[in-house]
């Protein structure tokens, strides 16, 4: 039985651990894990939804904790971007789930990398007055590395280990 297969009180548990590390491993990369070139390594957690769904709502939580931080923060960092991220989560599981196997984990990922660098850029459009596409496109290059990494390192190693 895994961490999450547990008791309900497991599964927060072990949810509000992968969230602390998203926050930490985000934060531990500050001066580019805001603005259009953005780096967040926490990022590389993500993907952890598609086997753990208990998570999508740590991600939510952690990505207020890392926009309290960002010289961005308001009501897009804080309010928008976690339903970004958790909608993103749902999203991500539920293709993961739909499709099967490898490539639906490695194209949930892929998805789920996407939706997210679409909600920075409207971000980063709406307050910073950047471009979208080019805001979207930044964000999408490092999203889709960090997640589709993520996917391969824990990911596919816990389905193989499982």
């Amino acid at each position: 039985m895994s961490a999450l297969e547990g008791s309900p009180a497991r599964r927060v548990a072990v949810a509000g651990v992968v969230g602390a590390l998203y926050v930490v491993l985000s934060l531990a990369v500050a001066p580019v894990a805001f603005g259009p070139l953005q780096f967040r390594v926490g990022e590389a957690l993500k993907p952890l939804v598609i086997k753990y769904p208990a998570t999508i709502p740590a991600f939510g939580v952690g990505t207020v904790i890392i926009n309290l931080f960002s010289p961005f923060a308001g009501v897009l960092e804080l309010a928008f971007m976690p339903l970004v991220d958790v909608t993103g989560g749902v999203l991500c599981w539920f293709v993961a789930r739909r499709v099967g196997g490898a490539f639906g984990t490695y194209l949930a990922s892929l998805l789920y990398a996407l939706y997210t660098a679409a909600g920075v850029g409207v971000v980063l459009t709406v307050v910073a007055g950047l471009p979208y596409l080019a805001s979207f496109a930044s964000v999408a290059v490092s999203e889709a590395v960090l997640l589709l990494l993520g996917n391969t390192l824990l990911v596919r190693r816990v389905y193989r280990d499982a």
